[in-house]
């Protein structure tokens, strides 16, 4: 009998839990359109419109800039930089990134 309350306990949990985390971008961060264009002009330091990895990693939120390793960082500006000409854009850092093929 405890396991089924258990079990309906955690079942509606997360059913109250889901349109939380559906509009977190389930459970990524996500930042409103003033706030990438904060981040893309505070992170792009020589103010040529564009970020190297550098300045991209400077846009990163500080509570996770931790947990970014080279590699990871090499792969999300992959992601980004749609036309592969090593930087990232404003266009490009305020779009979707893509997904990975």
């Amino acid at each position: 009998m405890k396991l089924t309350k258990l079990a309906v306990a955690a079942t509606l949990v997360a059913a109250m839990a889901m349109p939380a985390l559906a509009q977190q971008g389930g459970g990524r961060m996500q930042r409103t359109p003033e706030e990438l264009e904060a981040a893309f002009t505070k992170g792009d330091a020589n103010k040529d419109g564009k970020l190297d990895k550098t300045e991209y990693k400077a846009t990163i939120p500080a509570e996770f800039a931790a947990q970014v390793d080279d590699a990871r960082l090499a792969t999300m500006i992959e992601r980004r930089d749609t036309d592969k000409d090593g930087f990232v854009s404003k266009a490009e850092f305020s779009a979707p990134m893509q997904r990975p093929q």
